[in-house]
């Protein structure tokens, strides 16, 4: 059974902490989300296979479930600054997320990244970020249109600042934004899923894809 998506090693969060230490450089955390989630799946349809370089990649086939709370991997508060990486190896054009992590009745996504459709042959990377308190849907703040990503290993990072958001693919800054998010701090629900290589099962919007 060919996989839906591989990834290579991690998918990141770092936070930036608004507080400096005695040299006046702010506080880094890294939050591993793809490798503490899988290590603890018993799921069949997820398993480790060769990736970029001969390292280690997590491959996802159709029928994969992989969730865990998100609070055993995040931090109950996301920091107005913060910058997602993830590398990784889609083989569709299939609209889907990378990871998501949803509200207690897994119907909007309060932080993801979503990989769709774009104009012509291109793909669009979004960065979606919601309030689910105050919003019933998921909000995209962020949508930016790249080339096509599928067959091949990209790398992505998203820089979140508290009034641009960057993409930069595979080393190279695409575009920058400006948003506004509402709030700047983002505070988990207790009860929130974080998904890897899908947003649940409500939404719809799983990879199907083979190396």
């Amino acid at each position: 059974m060919w996989p839906r998506v591989l990834f290579f090693v991690f998918i990141v969060l770092r936070t930036i902490h608004g507080r400096a230490d005695f040299f006046g450089e702010k506080k880094e955390t890294v939050y591993e989300l793809l490798v503490t989630s899988v290590t603890s799946t018993d799921d069949v349809n997820f398993y480790i296979d060769d990736g970029l370089d001969g390292f280690p990649a997590f491959g996802f086939r159709p029928g994969s479930e992989v969730k865990q709370p998100y609070r055993l991997y995040l931090p109950e508060k996301l920091p107005a600054e913060f910058t997602l990486v993830a590398i990784f190896k889609p083989m569709s054009f299939r609209t889907s997320y990378l990871f998501a992590v949803l509200n207690p009745f897994e119907t909007v996504v309060q932080l993801g990244i979503r990989i769709s459709d774009g104009p012509g042959s291109n793909q669009n990377i979004s960065l979606v970020y919601t309030n689910s308190d105050e919003h019933s849907h998921s909000e995209e703040v962020a949508k930016f249109t790249v080339p096509k990503l599928t067959k091949k290993w990209s790398k992505i990072v998203i820089k979140v600042s508290t009034t641009d958001v960057t993409l930069y693919l595979n080393c190279h800054e695409m575009a920058r934004q400006r948003v506004t998010r509402i709030p700047q701090e983002l505070v988990f629900d207790t009860a929130s899923t974080l998904y890897m290589a899908q947003a649940g099962p409500h939404i719809q919007e799983r990879y199907d894809v083979s190396q």
